[in-house]
């Protein structure tokens, strides 16, 4: 059983991406942390607790982490993922409550326990796992790899900006913190825009009515979640970037990887929150930028992703 942290922010997939790390066997949730991202961390915490609560589980500690960025001004997402960053279903209020640490602390302090034995499962921006760092720097010791939702690499025909035409939302929404994050030697798979776009592993209409007919509530929940966002988007599919992300922490096989240096852009007008990549068969001496090796997702077998998806938010 693979340990691991989520690290979250929760609107729309996220709250899907939770429900299939709960109900995946092969992974233990230590614990949940929160940040801004597509809504502020005080919507963001209370909606894990929401989901927590309706997936009937509250053994999870779930702790508030980071309310805005390293260095700029919070921009969040919720015309994506509405006002409450759950397609504004005005779920009553959670009876679970908060862990008194800071979400920063605990991933410090599972990891310590743990001493290279917790994988960090990140879909939101990095900003607290940055903090972490900088923080406790050990920390890059005693973190076994992370699994990060974040990027947009230019490996497939979808490997291209959401938040802007050349930068996916996470790594755009604090690239400072992305930067720190992917220099800090601890091993990542990136999870990027390259294969969550990928239509293969998008749910369609037919799913959400597969959902929706169901007599259970997660499966009815993740329906309404979803007819949100594809009215919200016009789009007739529904997007899976942090599902993706939770199933490539289960299982790997899922995707085919590229491990390729990578550069965090910070400074460029319109290129901020770039995620770069060099394909030169040599690094340039006269090139002072400190690359990262990553591996990057450039291929996913959507068939077996939306198997796994359907068959453990479904349940049997």
């Amino acid at each position: 059983m693979k340990r691991i942290i989520l690290d979250v922010d929760t609107g729309i997939d996220d709250a899907m991406a939770i429900l299939l790390a709960i109900n995946s066997p092969e992974l233990e949730i230590e614990a949940i942390t929160t940040v801004s991202g597509n809504v502020h961390v005080n919507k963001t915490s209370v909606n894990t607790l929401k989901v927590l609560e309706i997936a009937g589980v509250n053994n999870i500690p779930v702790a508030r982490g980071m309310s805005k960025p390293i260095l700029r001004e919070l921009k969040t997402a919720e015309y994506v993922h509405g006002r409450d960053g759950l397609a504004d279903l005005n779920l009553p209020m959670p009876r679970l409550k908060l862990y008194p640490k800071h979400g920063v602390d605990v991933i410090i302090e599972c990891a310590k326990e743990a001493q290279g034995d917790i994988t960090l499962v990140t879909t939101g921006p990095l900003t607290n796992v940055a903090m972490a760092i900088l923080k406790e720097p050990e920390i890059v010791d005693w973190v076994k790899e992370m699994v990060v939702m974040g990027g947009a690499y230019g490996l497939t025909p979808y490997g291209y900006g959401n938040a802007s035409p050349v930068a996916e939302f996470n790594i755009w929404c604090d690239p400072e913190a992305a930067k720190i994050v992917f220099e800090s030697e601890i091993p990542i798979t990136a999870v990027g825009l390259d294969v969550t776009m990928d239509p293969s592993a998008a749910l369609t209409l037919d799913h959400l009515k597969e959902l929706s007919s169901s007599n259970k509530p997660i499966p009815r929940f993740v329906a309404k979640l979803g007819y949100f966002y594809t009215e919200r988007l016009k789009e007739t599919r529904v997007y899976l970037h942090d599902p993706l992300t939770v199933a490539v922490a289960i299982d790997k096989s899922i995707v085919s990887t590229s491990k390729l240096p990578v550069a965090v852009e910070i400074c460029g007008e319109l290129t901020v929150g770039q995620t770069i990549i060099d394909r030169r068969k040599y690094l340039s001496t006269l090139d002072n930028r400190r690359w990262s090796i990553v591996d990057i997702c450039s291929k996913v077998d959507g068939t077996k992703f939306l198997k796994m998806f359907m068959e453990r938010i479904a349940g049997p």
